[in-house]
Order: C-alpha cells, then sequence, then structure tokens
C-alpha cells in the first residue's frame, strides 16, 4: 500500500459550528430599519409644528368676512386687497394661514378673518 491515505467518502462529516453574531444580512435588515425609523421619528417632529400665523407688525386690521355661495379664496382675495399691486397670491395664503385651513375648500355660511394691510 502506498503511503498516501485514502478516506472514505461516506463517512460522516463533522458538522459545521452555528455562527453566531451578527451576519451581514442581519447589518442590512437592521440598518434598514434603522434609517426608516429615524425618518419618520424627523418627519413626525417636525410635521408636528404649529403653523406660523402672519406677522401682526404688517396687518393693520383683520376683516370678518362669512362666506357666500360661489365664493373662493381667490375671490375674496381679489374683493379685500388694499392696493391694484398686491398680489392676490400673497393674500389667499395669508388667508389661509391665519384662519388655519389646510386646502383651499371654504364653505357658504364659514367665517374668515381677511388681513388688511396697511
Amino acid at each position: 500500500m502506498s503511503s498516501m491515505t485514502m478516506t472514505n467518502r461516506f463517512a460522516k462529516k463533522p458538522e459545521r459550528k452555528v455562527r453566531f453574531g451578527i451576519t451581514r444580512g442581519h447589518a442590512i435588515l437592521f440598518f434598514a430599519a434603522f434609517t426608516l425609523f429615524f425618518y419618520t421619528l424627523t418627519e413626525l417632529v417636525f410635521a408636528s409644528g404649529e403653523k406660523p400665523v402672519p406677522s401682526v407688525q404688517h396687518i393693520q386690521a383683520v376683516k370678518e368676512v362669512t362666506v357666500q355661495p360661489g365664493d373662493s379664496l381667490w375671490k375674496l382675495a381679489v374683493d379685500h386687497r388694499s392696493d391694484e399691486g398686491m398680489d392676490v397670491r400673497d393674500l389667499v395664503n395669508e388667508i389661509k394661514s391665519w384662519n388655519k385651513l389646510d386646502g383651499a375648500i371654504i364653505y357658504p355660511g364659514q367665517t374668515l378673518q381677511i388681513p388688511i394691510k396697511p
């Protein structure tokens, strides 16, 4: 017989040890969950702030108007702007922020406060 050793290919191979710790897949999953968590947390923190109210320094008075059928924020802003050179979009945004409106939808009978600038 030669000096070469022969192994039995049918012999039971020793079992591999179980790997404990963080694998690459676990690390990627943890990083994705961590990123999603902090993204959601920052969105909640920054979205929970109150909407800014227009500065009182520039507003001379506030006029209360009851919305009539067919009125829109644009129409009210055009009707109540203080001068012809005033941008209507700015006044619409001020009316929305002053009355804490989320959108441009208003309803007949609703009372709105329209800021009047000097």
